[in-house]
């Protein structure tokens, strides 16, 4: 893993993948709902990779069960929450999406994302 954390610009998109088999998250019309922006328990912060730093194969990392939506870094501190690159082991994009009202802003979140069509 490198050690080099990269500061996520406004014009950073963020990659984040849903379950896309489940309505829960991702609708018939390939829109995604806010649960797919919910933090899950003992999470501090939603789970994303920075684009640039990625391929869509590795942040979707298994097509038959989820599909990537796409946000725009500018727009998620518009909503008064932030990004952060956050390196893990095997993923030097990965990045959170944090704040203390992440999952009030679920469904902003989930209005601003865009679909991306992979595979």
């Amino acid at each position: 893993m490198e050690n080099n954390v990269v500061e996520i610009t406004n014009e950073d998109r963020l990659l984040r993948r849903a379950f896309f088999a489940d309505p829960q998250y991702v609708r018939e019309d390939m829109t995604v709902t806010s649960f797919a922006f919910k933090l899950r328990k003992n999470e501090e912060g939603l789970s994303v990779d920075i684009e640039q730093l990625t391929t869509y194969e590795k942040s979707i990392n298994d097509a038959n069960r989820f599909r990537l939506f796409a946000v725009n870094a500018g727009d998620v501190r518009a909503l008064g929450i932030n990004c952060q690159h956050k390196p893990i082991e095997d993923n030097y994009a990965h990045a959170e999406i944090y704040g203390t009202n992440v999952n009030k802003k679920s469904s902003q979140l989930a209005k601003l994302a865009t679909y991306i069509p992979f595979p």
